[in-house]
Formats: structure tokens, C-alpha cells, sequence
């Protein structure tokens, strides 16, 4: 879990992690984990991409549809739109949805 400091002096535990965090979390350069990572399950948008410590372990053990080749280019299967919910955070493995009172500010 990411530890994110508040300005109030508090600090919050995150299974969140930002595109950066994740890549190295996975043990990939930025440019390699967006390439491969493309299909992979996240909240946020596209300028700013949030993905799950769970999705991600679940990811490189191979339990989810989406393969990871880390020598050719990913081709993800079609699925269908996962938009998230305007109120809150999906956990994509578990389907737990973490509502704006338990996501607090990732600045």
C-alpha cells in the first residue's frame, strides 16, 4: 500500500497507485507499462490513470484476461466500456467501490 502524507499532517493508506508508481511497482519503465498496460483495468481518466495494487498483482501472475508479454506488443481481447462511477473508486478484482468519503486527495 502507497502512504500519502496530508497536508494536515495525517497520513493515508492507498491501494491507488498513479501511472508512475504503478510502472515501477511492476518493475517497468513508464513508456514500457503504458505500452503493455493499455487494456488494464483502471479508475481516473486518461490524463490521470489510478490503478489498483490487487489488479496489478493479479495482472502479472496472469490471473486476468489481459496478457502481458513484456518482448511483443499487447493486444488486449475487446471488452466492454468500464466507466467507473462518477462517486467514487472500483476496486476491478474485488468490485469494491471506495466512495469519495474514503478516497481522500492524491496531491
Amino acid at each position: 500500500m502507497k502512504e500519502v502524507a496530508l497536508k494536515n499532517g495525517k497520513v493515508v493508506r492507498t491501494p491507488w497507485l498513479r501511472i508512475e508508481e504503478a510502472a515501477a511497482y511492476c518493475g517497468l519503465s513508464r513508456s514500457a507499462f503504458v505500452a503493455h498496460a493499455r487494456a488494464l483495468p483502471h479508475a481516473g481518466n486518461e490524463r490521470t490513470r489510478l490503478y489498483n495494487v490487487k489488479t496489478l498483482d493479479a495482472w502479472l501472475a496472469g490471473n486476468l484476461d489481459i496478457p502481458f508479454d513484456p518482448e511483443g506488443e499487447v493486444r488486449a481481447p475487446r471488452r466492454q466500456s468500464h466507466r467507473q462511477p462518477a462517486k467514487g473508486l472500483v476496486d476491478n478484482v474485488t468490485g469494491k467501490v471506495y466512495t469519495t468519503s474514503d478516497v481522500l486527495c492524491f496531491s
